[in-house]
């Protein structure tokens, strides 16, 4: 498959938030209007957490949430924040940032991505284990696990099916060594897996609903955003730079927030085609 190389979006940066350490998810949070990014820190155990910013991107409180390990995805349901955290998954007060719950399984290896579906059930990438793990009647339990998943990265519930961006199986390297993955459309009822992309991508983490019939999707590796079709045709939305992790997308504000790892900073831009 050949990607259009040239970027098609109109978007204007409005602000670049610094000092977010090793930034890697953004979610929304509409009813305190704010947004929550995971900040790794420098591998020291305890050193990570979740920060919080406005729209605008301003500093709202640096120190939200403390005491994590190497924060990852990011998810809301109810009252409760979600993040997985390298082998936990970890439940937030929304209002306050308080830890209150921890869950744990004994083959969680490599947590990443959280999504919540419309029934408020939440499921975690495992990239290590090419798993799928659900919080079920406060169980942590593991949901699927195959080789059919690509070792998944991003998730996205929508209707009946969740989304997964993979970061590939080995065996699936380009010229470069580095695995390839899909966009997998998984069947929550079934448990089905459809390639949404016939041939894969690269190391696709975030992904996003852009319109009715296109989803935004990040490669961590290549730095780009891509823009794909429900019926899998890609074609590039933005160029940024490596590292560009678990994305936000809000679609009434056409607002696009990028944590960009290793540079320790989350980009907001406006977008408009």
């Amino acid at each position: 498959m050949t990607i259009p190389m040239k970027q098609n979006a109109k978007l204007t940066l409005i602000s670049e938030t610094l000092g977010l350490s090793h930034a890697e998810s953004v979610a929304y949070d509409p009813n305190y209007n704010r947004l929550y990014v995971s900040v790794q820190g420098e591998q020291v155990p305890g050193d990570g957490g979740i920060a919080t910013i406005d729209l605008e991107g301003n500093m709202i409180n640096k120190n939200f949430t403390t005491g994590l390990n190497n924060p990852k995805g990011i998810a809301i349901a109810g009252d409760w924040i979600y993040v997985s955290d390298v082998t936990e998954l970890i439940g937030i007060n929304r209002e306050t940032g308080e830890i209150l719950k921890r869950y744990t399984h004994e083959d969680a290896k490599f947590l990443n991505d959280v999504a919540v579906d419309e029934n408020n059930d939440v499921y975690v990438s495992d990239m290590g284990t090419s798993s799928i793990f659900k919080l079920d009647d406060n169980k942590f339990i593991k949901w699927l696990s195959t080789p059919e998943l690509e070792n998944p990265n991003g998730l996205l519930a929508v209707g009946n099916n969740l989304y997964v961006a993979s970061w590939g199986l080995p065996g699936s390297e380009n010229a470069e060594g580095n695995t390839q993955g899909r966009l997998l459309k998984l069947d929550l009822n079934t448990k089905n897996i459809e390639q949404v992309t016939a041939i894969p991508l690269g190391n696709l983490d975030g992904i996003q609903v852009y319109d009715d019939q296109h989803f935004l999707v990040s490669d961590w590796r290549k730095g780009v955003i891509y823009k794909i079709s429900k019926s899998g045709i890609a074609e590039l939305f933005l160029t940024s730079e490596a590292s560009v992790g678990d994305i936000l997308y809000i679609q009434d504000q056409q607002l696009l927030a990028l944590p960009l790892n290793r540079q320790n900073k989350v980009q907001i831009f406006t977008a408009n085609e």
